[in-house]
Parts: C-alpha cells; structure tokens; sequence
C-alpha cells in the first residue's frame, strides 16, 4: 500500500480534496459546499476552516476531518480517525461545539481525546435524505393552493426567529434564553438577508418554515424545518420544503439534500412523500462548552 501522510491542508490540497470528496457517495453537501467558497484557513469568516487530512505521495487525499468557524467539525475518515484528529486537535482555532459525519466515523471519533471527555448535549442518529429535483412530488394542498409558500416578509420575522428558537431548544436541547432567542432571531435575518428561506401559509398567514442552510452551483440542503406543534399534522411542513424546491428548479438546481431525524420516523415519512429516498447514516454530536 501507498504510504499516506497526516497533514494541515492548504490550497495546494484543495483540487485532490474537492476529487476525494465527490468520490465518496456519503460525503455532506456541508464538506463540499465550505470547501467551494471558504478559505482554508481559519480566520472567523463564514466557510473557514481548519482541515486536516490523510495524503498519499501521489496527493491523492484519502481522509479528512475539518473544524469551522462556527465550531462545527466534520468527518470523512475511512481510516486513520485518531491521527487526523490529534493534528486538528493541535492546528485548529476553536474548540469543537458539534461533531458530525457518517454514523460509524463518528463511534470512532467519539473516543479520540479531541471529544472523549467532553459533556455530550445532544445526539441524533439521521438519515441524509436526497432527492433529484425533477422527481419532486408537490403536495396536493399546494397544488390545489389550500396551502401557498412564499418568502417570509420583514414583519414575520420576529415570530420565525421565535419558531427557530424554539426549533433550537427541541432538536438540540439548546434552552430558551435571551441569549439563544437573540441568535435565533440573527440566524434567521441573516438567512432571509440571502433570500434563502420561505414559509408555507393558510389564508396568508405562516403556518411552517424551511430554509436553505448550503448550497453549491446545483445542489442545496435544506434545513431548520420547523411547525409549531399546535399545527403539526396538517402536512404543513411538507408543503413549506415542496414549495422552496420548486422555486429552486426555477434557478437552475437539480439536487437537494436534508437531514431527518432517525427519532423523528414522522418527518422522514414526510420527506419520502415528496419524492425523497434515503442516502447514508448520519449523526450530529453536540457539546456543552468547555
């Protein structure tokens, strides 16, 4: 076998990376899409990140791990996951919040030093659910226009920032405080700044939320999907994610991506009912700060 060496990519790796990456069939749209428009190099800035990997002599890339700037690591470790996470541990310029990628990477990682000791918030166990485009199979309600979607206006965002963090506190245990209703709010401005969410109403009134959390040219991810409970069960939700994909064909995109909850079997129904199939296990970590 080839011999491999541990090291802090540079731009240099970014070609053999970005070919490493779409080889691998269970590689996050998350990876690909912060690789396209970050720096590698960690300077705070959206897309950043630290990224450290395994290089064989040729350049090839065999494995990554990466550390973003919102403290998000990410995995596609095949092999060497504790020599990749001691260089990232030693290169990168945050701690880690959220460790997330393929189910039996992250089993591995869990007991690297990098996470080992940390105290766990949150774990979910999801399928990456992914769909072509031209398979799309829009609810009836939104045919029939019982059921309308539409960008958010500036006056609903104060509820939908109260939707996310309420999103935040049942998803991720990520309580209610003025402190986390403040990022919420900001999360969902910023997401609205870039026309990239969109609401499902009755008689003009929100009833659901989704938005676009990454993209690449032809490709999105759609998260933050969020009902109030007193109106879950009416296929709202279904709606909402249907409708901003169908606007999203308009522009051009053939594929789109999300992450249902394993815990959630509602949700993945859900998604399947619009033409979604799923792609590959996935779990999200979550650490209370050090």
């Amino acid at each position: 076998m080839a011999e491999v060496t541990v090291r802090v990519l540079r731009d240099e790796n970014r070609a053999a990376l970005t070919a490493f990456l779409n080889d691998r069939p269970d590689t996050h749209l998350f990876l690909r899409a912060n690789l396209a428009k970050g720096r590698m190099e960690d300077e705070g800035k959206r897309h950043d990140g630290t990224w450290v990997g395994t290089v064989r002599d040729d350049g090839t890339v065999t494995s990554i791990a990466a550390l973003f700037w919102n403290g998000v690591c990410l995995l596609q470790t095949p092999a060497h996951v504790d020599e990749i996470l001691d260089m990232l541990a030693a290169a990168a310029a945050r701690p880690v919040i959220e460790l997330c990628g393929p189910t039996d990477q992250i089993e591995r990682a869990l007991l690297h030093g990098l996470v080992r000791d940390r105290s766990l918030r949150s774990r979910h166990d999801a399928s990456v659910m992914t769909l072509a485009l031209a398979q799309l199979r829009v609810p009836q309600a939104l045919e029939a226009k019982s059921v309308d979607t539409r960008p958010p206006m500036g006056e609903e965002l104060a509820l939908l920032g109260d939707w996310h963090a309420a999103f935040n506190d049942e998803v991720f245990g990520d309580p209610r405080s003025p402190e986390s209703d403040l990022r919420a709010k900001q999360w969902i401005r910023a997401i609205h700044d870039e026309r990239r969410d969109a609401v499902a109403t009755v008689e003009d009134q929100p009833v659901s939320y989704c938005a676009i959390t990454n993209s690449l040219e032809d490709e999105i991810n759609i998260g933050a999907v969020y009902t109030p409970p007193d109106l879950r069960g009416r296929g709202y939700a279904q709606c909402a994610v249907a409708g901003i994909l169908r606007d999203a064909t308009r522009d051009g995109i053939q594929r789109a991506g999300l992450t249902a909850l394993k815990e959630n079997p509602a949700s993945i129904r859900t998604y399947a009912a619009l033409g979604f199939a799923p792609a590959f296990d996935w779990t999200i970590t979550r650490f209370f700060p050090e």
